[in-house]
């Protein structure tokens, strides 16, 4: 269930209302006392009565229209934002060539090309027509697909498409080796805390004691 809802301030730094809670204000169905003050409320008509809104609380327009306030904790623990504003916008601020040298300096464990292809135990191209799927065989016996197709066919070129279709089987093994990786570093995580939070056991004195690639690679 998605509603339309905004968080009331009560004060100048309202800066825009949404168009539904200016129309309840002007056929009177929200009203507002002791306007101007510390102590302005909003009152609120519903189908279950006149509901109080303080500033802090949010507005709720829900599915059929309906119009409610709701406290900021109950809120919080009831809704999720169903969309937000992007956090960028345009071209990346790096090349790709620019991103991958930034990476080349970083410390922690990560994902990397020559691991991944280390991993890949063979490779078979197959065409139809146009159309060229690669088969990558994983060192685990996993199997991944890649796939190809020229749009003309005046421009297809058998190296090319083996190429591009493994490029789009290789590009699948990225996540899955990245959730591998966040396993075994949470489980590193959990071993650590484990020990950090170990309580050695009392000692009980007894008496008298003291990468390669593979060549299954498309030929360039």
């Amino acid at each position: 269930m998605t509603i339309e809802a905004f968080q009331w301030t009560g004060g100048p730094d309202q800066l825009e209302d949404p168009v539904w809670i200016c129309e309840a204000i002007r056929d009177r169905s929200v009203v507002f006392e002791d306007a101007g003050t510390d102590g302005i409320t909003m009152r609120v008509s519903t189908l279950e009565g006149v509901m109080l809104a303080r500033p802090g609380d949010w507005i709720i327009r829900g599915v059929e229209g309906e119009i409610y306030p709701c406290k900021d904790s109950v809120f919080q623990a009831s809704y999720v934002v169903a969309s937000r504003p992007a956090d960028s916008a345009g071209a990346p601020a790096l090349s790709l060539a620019e991103a991958e040298a930034a990476l080349e300096t970083q410390t922690a464990p990560r994902i990397t090309q020559d691991g991944i292809t280390a991993k890949i135990a063979s490779t078979e191209y197959f065409r139809s027509r146009t159309l060229t799927i690669c088969v990558v065989t994983m060192s685990n016996g996993f199997h991944l697909l890649g796939t190809s197709a020229c749009a003309s066919p005046e421009n297809f070129d058998q190296a090319i498409g083996e190429r591009y279709a493994y490029q789009d089987a290789f590009r699948q093994i990225w996540p899955l080796e990245g959730y591998l990786l966040r396993e075994r570093l949470a489980a590193s995580a959990a071993e650590q805390h484990g020990q950090d939070d170990a309580v050695e056991a009392p000692r009980v004195p007894r008496v008298g004691a003291q990468d390669t690639r593979s060549r299954g690679e498309p030929r360039p």
